[in-house]
């Protein structure tokens, strides 16, 4: 109850306020969003949030004692709880420059609740030829000129970064067409794995940044024209997974053994009267707070102090999508990523006859995940209705600690998913 009037107060009660107060400062306010309900009909279960509206990849077969899958349940639901509310401020000027916010909520907050939630809340200051941008919006490899154009809530995932974090991002035209960005970037909401400080095992925490103190670094060129988008990126994050580790003597050793990861990427787009086509590609290492695949493991463990060092995982995530048409529109989007595995042999924290490793990462036992989804949409004015099938398969084995943790045997598993989406825009 209290989160619904804190979301009354904010699309309602401060807008108005916010009309009465500062339009007397040539101060502008601009309200947006969209009302969205979905069907969705799996063919099996799925590792998801928020209820199944937000799908990762099928999970691997789980047997009975009769040796049929538990997993191989197919489910349907409904869901209006990605309805999203903006509000936009314009017109303030300081100096040279002009100053802007943006606030934009839904109400996926979690997993069998329609709580409200942050999405964007930033404000920029723009001159002729630098924006600064300051407060969460879109991690800088999510390319928001180049995401795919699916109706899924997960937005491309797990072949496409789906991260919002807090950020100074700064922005430079070097010409018309060619761009400069860079970003400092601290987790939040979508954060790492790691280790849990007593018990060890995998938990998901922003300490593990903050820990380390520097932010996550991004450096990105883009060049764009009336009918292309074409850029690369590079993007830089060190993490300290332990503060502290616990020696056979039972006692505590203070440690500040880190972590360092990057990540590599390239996109482009074209459009050209109706048609569009992007694509995109990404070699990232541990990152998980992307809700991608991937992680890192322990390389290596002094049993006497329990001081450890680590090695990431290495993946490969790549898409293309494709659209025509103006009110009927049809697409398709194809997904594909692969596990490198880790830069080093995992330490192997089971036996010589049954080695195992210590793993803190999302799918680490995911060798490859592809995905086809067609799409057709029909919009006029402010309605749209859209059908999106689509088939997702990923393959699951055995994590190889002695290849430098490649997945080894696997063997693929499908979920089939149909998805109607009905807009109303606003």
């Amino acid at each position: 109850m209290k989160k619904l009037l804190f979301f009354c107060l904010v699309i309602f009660v401060i807008p108005t306020f916010a009309q009465t107060i500062l339009t007397e400062k040539k101060v502008n306010l601009g309200f947006s969003g969209f009302v969205k309900n979905d069907f969705i009909l799996d063919s099996r279960r799925n590792l998801e949030a928020v209820d199944g509206l937000y799908t990762l990849w099928p999970l691997k077969p789980s047997l009975d004692a009769n040796g049929k899958d538990i997993n191989a349940q197919p489910s349907a639901r409904m869901f209006c709880i990605s309805t999203r509310f903006a509000t936009r401020l314009s017109g303030l000027e300081l100096g040279k420059s002009k100053v802007g916010a943006y606030v934009e909520l839904d109400f996926t907050g979690g997993d069998a609740a329609n709580s409200v939630r942050f999405r964007h809340a930033y404000t920029t200051f723009t001159w002729p030829k630098t924006t600064i941008l300051f407060g969460r919006t879109w991690h800088p490899t999510f390319i928001e000129k180049v995401f795919p154009g699916v109706m899924a809530l997960n937005t491309g995932e797990p072949f496409q970064v789906f991260n919002r974090s807090e950020q100074l991002r700064i922005t430079h035209h070097l010409s018309d067409k060619f761009d400069v960005m860079a970003a400092a970037v601290y987790q939040i909401n979508y954060i790492n794995y790691g280790p849990d400080e007593k018990t060890g095992v995998s938990v998901t925490s922003s300490r593990y940044q903050r820990d380390a103190l520097l932010p996550n670094l991004h450096l990105q060129f883009q060049y764009y024209d009336a009918n292309w988008v074409m850029g690369a990126g590079v993007d830089w994050k060190i993490i300290q997974p332990r503060r502290i580790t616990y020696g056979s003597d039972l006692k505590p050793y203070v440690t500040t053994e880190k972590l360092s990861t990057m990540a590599a990427l390239a996109y482009l787009k074209y459009t050209k009267g109706k048609f569009e086509f992007k694509a995109k590609s990404m070699f990232g290492q541990n990152v998980s707070e992307s809700l991608l695949p991937g992680g890192y493991a322990i390389a290596s463990k002094n049993l006497q102090t329990g001081f450890e060092t680590y090695t990431p995982t290495n993946h490969i995530y790549s898409f293309i999508n494709l659209m025509y048409g103006d009110i009927w529109k049809v697409g398709i989007f194809a997904g594909y990523m692969k596990n490198l595995g880790t830069s080093e042999n995992p330490w192997n924290s089971g036996t010589a006859a049954n080695p195992a490793a210590t793993f803190y990462a999302r799918g680490s036992d995911v060798d490859v995940c592809w995905r086809i989804a067609p799409q057709l949409t029909w919009k006029v004015k402010n309605f749209m209705l859209s059908w999106e099938p689509e088939v997702t398969s990923a393959s699951y084995g055995t994590i190889d600690v002695l290849d430098k943790g490649k997945v080894k045997n696997a063997a693929f598993v499908t979920n089939y998913r149909s998805l109607i989406t009905v807009f109303y825009f606003f």
